[in-house]
């Protein structure tokens, strides 16, 4: 009775709670961190600090300091990297756990979110700048669309009036094959910058994907691609023109990545049982993933932060707008997307959808 007791107490604490022993081993976390940290119980119990916060090796020194100085620290401010979201700004309190006959037994976290809080701070400045920066790219497309169709009208113009033999004919070509792809970037600028109303209605995400795939598939010297369905899988909710373009691009570098000779990419589906994404105000949701994993040439770890940011890329005549589209088009459907990548290994992107 006293052991159900001071779980249902543990269990109904809103601030995550993270227990670990004597040798940093995860021993307990309640509901709440599972959520925050986007980790469940199972995964977790029993492994070592640092092997679930690999990327923070700040948490596990803080509370190994607890464990071993007795140093207690009270809302000590950092940032956990998560599963599948971005980076979350947390506060962490400490306290050392003590056992009935005196002796220590662990450390006890507690770990406050502080997005709110942040997101709060940034807010009003934060949305006067997207605002400014929509209407600003809107305008700039516009100015710049208007003499770019000119400029390719007077190349065509010019190219039927020359003779084939004439040296300057392939001029010609570059000037309209570069306007076209000018035009191309302004295009995925603007569809950046703009919100996006979705259309959103039920949706067979195997036959969205088939689609895809036979699309990409015609491409000259394409890789083959391999499915990989759970046949168990719900419709999901969604603009099925938006989706179509995330896994248009998705797939694509997959297979550009994996080039033509001896790759492969793998396009899996499957339903996420572990855990529950919970997001304030919003209800418990069930999520489909799509995993699409090639076994190219991988991405250097000090690019893989920059992936989602606009105009970063490190192919040859790309426009560094497609991931960080797709990233937005994700998130606008309550999703999330997920990069993770091993020089000379291959790359899985893994996207989350939330089901209809």
């Amino acid at each position: 009775m006293e052991k159900s007791l001071y779980e249902n107490i543990i269990e109904s604490i809103s601030e995550a709670l993270l227990c670990v022993d004597t040798e940093l081993r995860i021993v307990a976390m309640n509901q709440s961190a599972e959520r925050l940290l986007e980790a469940s119980r199972t995964l977790c119990g029993g492994r070592l600090l640092e092997e679930v916060f690999k990327k923070d090796k700040w948490f596990s020194e803080l509370l190994e300091r607890t464990l071993k100085e007795g140093i207690t620290f009270s809302d000590y401010e950092g940032t956990l990297h998560r599963r599948f979201s971005r980076p979350l700004p947390v506060a962490i309190s400490t306290t050392p756990l003590v056992e009935k006959d005196g002796s220590l037994g662990g450390v006890i976290a507690l770990i406050k979110d502080m997005s709110g809080l942040k997101a709060l701070e940034d807010d009003p400045q934060r949305k006067e700048r997207i605002a400014y920066m929509g209407t600003f790219v809107a305008t700039l497309v516009h100015e710049i669309k208007n003499p770019l169709a000119g400029i390719r009208g007077s190349a065509q113009l010019l190219s039927k009036r020359l003779e084939e033999k004439d040296e300057l004919l392939p001029y010609t070509h570059i000037i309209v094959k570069e306007a076209d792809r000018l035009n191309s970037i302004l295009k995925g600028l603007l569809d950046f910058a703009k919100p996006h109303r979705l259309k959103k209605k039920k949706i067979n995400l195997h036959r969205l994907l088939d689609d895809v795939i036979l699309l990409l598939g015609r491409e000259e010297n394409a890789p083959t691609i391999a499915k990989h369905y759970d046949p168990s899988l719900p419709p999901i909710k969604g603009d099925e023109e938006e989706l179509i373009q995330v896994f248009i691009n998705i797939i694509k570098n997959a297979m550009e990545a994996t080039g033509k000779k001896g790759g492969s990419v793998t396009v899996t589906t499957r339903m996420v049982t572990e855990f529950h994404l919970i997001e304030h105000g919003s209800k418990e949701a069930k999520f489909v993933e799509v995993e699409v994993e090639d076994t190219g040439c991988g991405i250097p770890p000090e690019n893989l932060e920059s992936i989602f940011n606009p105009f970063f890329t490190t192919k040859k005549g790309g426009s560094g707008l497609g991931l960080p589209l797709s990233y937005k088009i994700i998130g606008e459907h309550g999703g999330f997307l997920r990069i993770e990548s091993r020089p000379k290994k291959g790359t899985r992107a893994h996207i989350y959808l939330p089901t209809g």
